[in-house]
């Protein structure tokens, strides 16, 4: 009599939670890699972009925090930015208009 119980199968609780994040300028892509979270700002205030966040849509300022896989934070200041979310992607752009214009 074989005396093993099955394993169950938690590939959802194994899977590490995270989204792709990709930042392009006007002189091409300046990140693209796989993150735990995206932080930013827009005109309601500060907000976080997590892993399977509903499509997204919004003009960001001040500043993009990326939370990399290894527990460290990378911060960049920006002016101002576009941050759309759709299909666990997270799609930032950056210089988008001159200022001056």
């Amino acid at each position: 009599m074989d005396t093993q119980q099955p394993k169950p199968n938690n590939n959802s609780a194994n899977k590490e939670e995270v989204i792709l994040l990709k930042i392009q300028t006007k002189t091409g892509i300046s990140f693209n890699d796989k993150v735990k979270a995206v932080t930013s700002y827009n005109d309601k205030g500060i907000f976080d972009i997590l892993a399977e966040h509903e499509n997204f849509i919004s003009v960001i300022k001040n500043k993009i925090i990326i939370h990399m896989l290894d527990g460290k934070d990378k911060e960049m200041k920006i002016d101002t930015g576009v941050l759309k979310v759709i299909s666990n992607e997270a799609h930032i752009f950056l210089g988008l208009t001159d200022i001056n214009a």
